[in-house]
C-alpha cells in the first residue's frame, strides 16, 4: 500500500508544487505521465507479490486440508479398530491442524482484500494515466492561457493608476492649451488682416484726397490764367 501512498503524495505535492511554477506546462504535463507510469510499474510490481503470495497461501491451505482430511480418516478407523489411545492422538493432530486451516483461511482472505484493493488502484491509475494523455494538448493549451492571463493581470496590477491618470490629465491639459493657442493664433491672424484693410482704405482715401486738392488748385490756376488774358 506505500506505492499508492506515494502516488498519492505526487499528485498532491511533488507535481502540485510544479504546476503552480507552471514553467512549462507542456514538460509538467509530461512529468505527470511518467510520474503515474512509474508509480504504475511499482503498483504493478507490488501486486504481482501480493498475487504470489496468495499463491503461496493457497497450496499451503490445500495441503492442510489434505492433511486435516487424513488425521480424521486417522482418527475414524482407530475407533473402528477399537485403538482409542491412537484415536485420540489423531484428533489432536486433527485439531492442531483445524487451527492451522482457520489461520490460513483468514490470512487468504486478507490477501484477497488487498489484491483486490491493489488491482482496483491499478484500474484507477491507469485510467488516470489514460484521461491525462487523451486531454494532454487541451490541458497543455489551457495551461499557457492560463499563464498568459496571469501575466496580463500582473502587468496591469504593476502599473501605478495615480501616475497614469496624472499623464493623461497633463496630456488633455496639453491639447486643450494647444487648441487655445490655434484659436488665438486664427484670431490674431483676422484681425491683422483687417488692420491691414482699414489701413489700406486710410491710406486710398488721403490720396484721393489729395489728388483732389491738386485737381482743384489746378483747375483754379488755370481759370486766373484766362481772366487775365482777357
Amino acid at each position: 500500500m506505500k506505492t499508492f501512498k506515494r502516488f498519492k503524495n505526487i499528485i498532491n505535492a511533488n507535481v502540485n508544487a510544479k504546476l503552480d511554477k507552471l514553467e512549462d506546462p507542456e514538460k509538467m504535463i509530461r512529468l505527470m505521465i511518467n510520474e503515474l507510469e512509474e508509480t504504475l510499474i511499482d503498483a504493478k510490481t507490488a501486486a504481482a507479490e501480493r498475487i504470489a503470495n496468495r499463491t503461496v497461501i493457497e497450496q499451503e491451505l490445500k495441503q492442510v486440508k489434505a492433511t486435516l482430511s487424513r488425521w480424521d480418516h486417522r482418527a475414524t478407523l482407530a475407533v473402528e479398530k477399537n485403538r482409542d489411545d491412537l484415536a485420540r492422538e489423531a484428533l489432536i493432530e486433527k485439531s492442531r491442524v483445524t487451527k492451522r486451516v482457520e489461520l490460513l483461511e483468514t490470512e487468504l482472505a486478507q490477501m484477497e482484500g488487498i489484491v483486490t484493493s491493489m488491482q482496483d488502484q491499478i484500474a484507477k491509475l491507469e485510467a488516470k494515466r489514460q484521461e491525462i494523455r487523451d486531454k494532454q494538448r487541451m490541458l497543455i493549451e489551457r495551461a499557457y492561457h492560463a499563464k498568459e492571463k496571469q501575466k496580463v493581470v500582473e502587468t496591469l496590477r504593476s502599473i501605478d493608476c495615480s501616475a497614469a491618470c496624472r499623464k493623461f490629465n497633463e496630456l488633455e491639459e496639453k491639447i486643450e492649451r494647444m487648441e487655445a493657442d490655434a484659436e488665438m493664433a486664427r484670431f490674431s491672424s483676422a484681425a491683422r488682416t483687417s488692420e491691414q484693410q482699414f489701413a489700406t482704405m486710410e491710406s486710398d482715401e488721403a490720396i484721393e484726397a489729395e489728388l483732389a486738392a491738386l485737381k482743384a488748385k489746378s483747375a483754379k490756376s488755370t481759370k486766373s490764367s484766362t481772366k487775365e488774358k482777357e
